[in-house]
């Protein structure tokens, strides 16, 4: 993460009359946990900084069409990452969004506010095929582009004397 990147991949291999053997990376435990500290209050909907009340403040204060339009684009990319992934995970209850996915982890198996949410990710991950931690992980990918795309949005303006 310090380096730019999550540095997770997810490969899948199947040869005709074997197992079906799945290899997983993922970003170190300790240190992802210390990140999603901080990156949560970008993503939960009560907190101040939450990633909509801050486009929301940047775009009643931006005087620049040309950044309007690209906060225009981000959000809806934005939204559709909510609704749809990279992985799409689907279980007897239904589709498992992405925002869904962050959400139970973030809040059921990191942080353990809610029971409820880790017995869910516990469940999904219950089969060993890391399917839904790789959703999440995705969807975490896709929320800190955002939040960076807000923040050097916030930046470029500020230094232009875009806001009001």
């Amino acid at each position: 993460m310090q380096q730019g990147h999550f540095n997770i991949s997810l490969s899948l291999n199947y040869k005709a009359g074997g197992p079906l053997v799945t290899r997983s990376t993922e970003p170190d435990e300790a240190l992802f946990r210390s990140f999603l500290l901080t990156f949560r209050m970008f993503i939960s909907n009560d907190e101040p900084v939450h990633v909509n009340a801050v486009y929301n403040t940047i775009w009643t204060t931006i005087r620049s069409d040309k950044i309007r339009t690209d906060l225009r684009e981000a959000s809806k990319k934005w939204k559709e990452s909510c609704q749809l992934g990279a992985i799409r995970i689907v279980t007897e209850e239904g589709p498992q969004l992405p925002s869904h996915l962050m959400d139970i982890w973030i809040n059921g198996w990191y942080f353990h506010n809610d029971r409820r949410k880790e017995a869910t990710v516990a469940r999904l991950m219950a089969d060993g095929i890391p399917f839904a931690r790789h959703a999440f992980l995705n969807h975490v990918i896709d929320a800190t582009n955002y939040v960076f795309f807000l923040a050097q949005v916030i930046v470029e303006a500020r230094r232009g004397g875009l806001l009001d």
